[in-house]
């Protein structure tokens, strides 16, 4: 009774911050062979037929025109180059990558159609898409990807470490550049094709522009048009885009409406085509009146991760560190704070990745258990603790943890950081609980970015040899010796119990059925993707 009541109560509670959408992969152009003999990751043959099952249709236009808006809780805090913005998941409609992924996290080429390894790993050479055009009519070539590389690394843009492995650029024509190496990261290519790092802008704009609307030149099948903060960006129809044909629609716009309710009400009234993320009560709510909404593809994990790595803290314990992994019911809480939209997990992998160990045996809720750990510990009566969060979090998560550790005697006062402390806690240390408000996206990349940076996430437990195992995965180029690796990780997160996954969720959307087609957020196994060159609108 007391868990049913308890179910009841988060179903009710007001749904507190967001956290981010995730999608289906579009289709792309198949890249050109290499110019050369190389053992260059081979593209995908057909990332349309690699749609997993249950992925909307890649339905080609019946209508072209017409301005496409969505809309987010997420905010916009700048503008500008792809540097200036750091916003991918906003601008990806402007500016592109180097390389692409699929689905599965395959490595295909786009700006770069091509790339040749070396036999012994000390450079990579990038064959560049000829014809292609910066919105200001400049070209792009190997001198401007070396520029855009070179400002990345000085501006220290996320994920941008990985270039300071780059010992110098060689630009052997307009359009073919290598890049040589002091040492081979397998995750630079991966890192080019799903951060920011391997955007390109125009460098004429970022030389001598200053103002964001002036920086704000790419490649991309639309143009920069207007913006502002925390408010919206819109950019409208590139005429002179590389993939002749598209894109489809006149505009796109993306609207920060960061309060969940008037961003529903604005879905309701016609304003905006499709929101991403809303939550597991607005779901069901939308289906009933009619509405398409539910889960998208890239799996995301919600957890707590202990300061196991401070030695002063009760979480330097192992036991107490696994007498969080009892505390928490995950079937009553997917039950009721997913609605049957989420799943259990206990580790920090979903089953849709290759480094997924179903070998690992469930930590089943056990109060009991908890409090005897605790005791064993030192801690018969339990004690209080900090619960490190941000703006982000949601409120009926954050109260279901803090109710389910309460009943085993850990006591917490929630401390909500604002997003610019929060960071600066990651890199720098908390003390206590971290509830990360925007959930781990469960692709390569951001694992690696969690749990494999030495510089980030700082305070987590890092038993002896941590560190060389993700030294040894960065420069492990076998796929199945690196998923081995991987894996190994996992096990370690969940034998030391070094982080509590909380639940498995899909971010969710909404949108008008037969309305718009093609758009994927956060598709290609790429957090903040999405093909806003293959969207067209059905006109009523």
């Amino acid at each position: 009774m007391k868990k049913l009541l308890f179910i009841a109560l988060i179903i009710v509670l007001a749904i507190g911050a967001i956290f981010t959408s995730c999608a289906k992969p579009s289709p792309a152009p198949t890249p050109a062979p290499a110019p050369a003999p190389a053992p260059t990751p081979a593209p995908s043959p057909s990332i349309q037929s690699a749609l997993p099952p249950g992925a909307w249709p890649v339905k080609p236009p019946e209508q072209l025109g017409g301005d496409f808006i969505w809309a987010s809780t997420l905010g916009i805090m700048n503008m500008g180059s792809h540097i200036d913005a750091n916003s991918p998941s906003m601008t990806y409609p402007i500016f592109e990558p180097l390389l692409r992924t699929d689905q599965d996290g395959r490595l295909f080429g786009w700006l770069a159609e091509s790339w040749q390894i070396s036999p012994d790993k000390s450079s990579i050479t990038f064959y560049l898409r000829k014809g292609v055009k910066f919105h200001d009519g400049t070209d792009f070539n190997a001198e401007a990807v070396k520029y855009n590389l070179e400002q990345v690394l000085a501006a220290n843009l996320a994920g941008s470490f990985v270039l300071k492995k780059v010992s110098s650029y060689d630009i052997i024509d307009p359009y073919t550049l290598r890049m040589n190496l002091t040492a081979y990261d397998q995750t630079l290519l991966l890192r080019l094709a799903q951060t920011a790092i391997g955007q390109m802008s125009s460098p004429t704009a970022m030389k001598t522009k200053t103002t964001p609307e002036e920086r704000a030149v790419g490649t991309g099948p639309f143009m920069f048009n207007s913006w502002k903060r925390d408010d919206f960006i819109k950019a409208v129809k590139n005429p002179n885009y590389w993939q002749k044909g598209k894109p489809y629609v006149d505009s796109v716009t993306y609207r920060a409406i960061t309060d969940p309710t008037t961003m529903l009400m604005a879905f309701k009234a016609g304003e905006v085509h499709i929101v991403a993320p809303i939550e597991p009560v607005d779901v069901m709510k939308l289906r009933q009146e009619g509405y398409e909404a539910g889960p998208q593809g890239l799996s995301w994990v919600h957890s707590i991760i202990p300061d196991g790595n401070n030695p002063d803290s009760p979480f330097a314990d192992k036991r107490v560190r696994q007498a969080l992994e009892y505390a928490i019911d995950r079937k009553g809480f997917v039950e009721g704070i997913g609605m049957g939209l989420y799943k259990v997990t206990y580790q920090m992998a979903t089953p849709e990745n290759p480094w997924y160990d179903p070998s690992l045996k469930p930590y089943e809720y056990n109060v009991a258990k908890a409090k005897q750990l605790l005791a064993e510990a030192g801690y018969p009566k339990g004690f209080k603790t900090a619960f490190v969060t941000d703006v982000r979090g949601r409120k009926d998560i954050i109260t279901a943890v803090v109710t389910y550790l309460k009943e085993v005697g850990i006591e917490v006062e929630v401390d909500t950081a604002t997003l610019p402390r929060i960071t600066e806690l990651q890199q720098k240390g908390w003390k206590g609980i971290l509830y990360p408000g925007f959930p781990q996206p469960i692709n390569l990349v951001n694992y690696i970015a969690r749990w494999g940076d030495q510089n980030n996430f700082v305070s987590f437990y890092r038993p002896a040899g941590w560190q060389s195992k993700w030294e040894t995965l960065a420069t492990e180029p076998d796929n199945a010796k690196r998923e081995n690796l991987l894996k190994e990780t996992v096990r370690l997160i969940y034998d030391e119990s070094i982080a509590i996954p909380l639940a498995d969720t899909n971010s969710l959307y909404a949108r008008n059925p037969g309305q718009v087609y093609n758009y994927w957020f956060h598709s290609n196994a790429t957090s903040g993707w999405w093909e806003s060159a293959d969207i067209w609108i059905k006109k009523k």
